[in-house]
């Protein structure tokens, strides 16, 4: 196995959005819950990487919340590929109330060198309308209803 360690794209991978604020770092993920005192539309958001220890091997992030799942996933890949995966959902905190959620890793056949999970207020009012996730390329599409 030639690098099962981060190299500089990884940790440009893993830096967090300008207004996220670092739930967890490590390999495994974390189950959690946040709250505000005001209404708010929070974005919470899951980096990994990984390397591929055998072929055709995938790296999948999820978060879930209210008994839905967003998954985003990089593979299959050659052994000894980098794989890197990112999930992020925006959700209606209600004022008082926590959010329980969790967010984890699912590598087959790769080893999860670093996994972080964090979450950012989306400035503004809180939208009416129900959350969006994005897509691992950055482009919006539409979520499984996660505001309770």
């Amino acid at each position: 196995m030639a690098h099962l360690r981060l190299n500089a794209d990884d940790e440009g991978f893993l830096a967090l959005p300008k207004e996220a604020a670092l739930i967890f770092a490590g390999a495994s993920g974390t189950e959690t819950w946040i709250e505000r005192e005001s209404d708010r539309v929070v974005r919470i958001g899951i980096m990994a990487v990984a390397t591929a220890t055998e072929a055709e091997a995938t790296l999948a992030v999820s978060i879930e919340i209210g008994g839905q799942t967003a998954t985003g996933q990089d593979g299959p890949a050659m052994i000894e590929t980098q794989l890197r995966a990112s999930q992020a959902v925006q959700v209606l905190v209600k004022a008082g109330e926590r959010l329980a959620f969790k967010a984890y890793p699912t590598a087959n056949g790769a080893q999860v060198l670093r996994t972080v999970v964090w979450a950012g207020d989306l400035p503004g009012k809180p939208e009416a309308t129900g959350p969006a996730q994005a897509n691992g390329d950055g482009r919006q599409a539409e979520a499984p209803e996660m505001a309770r």
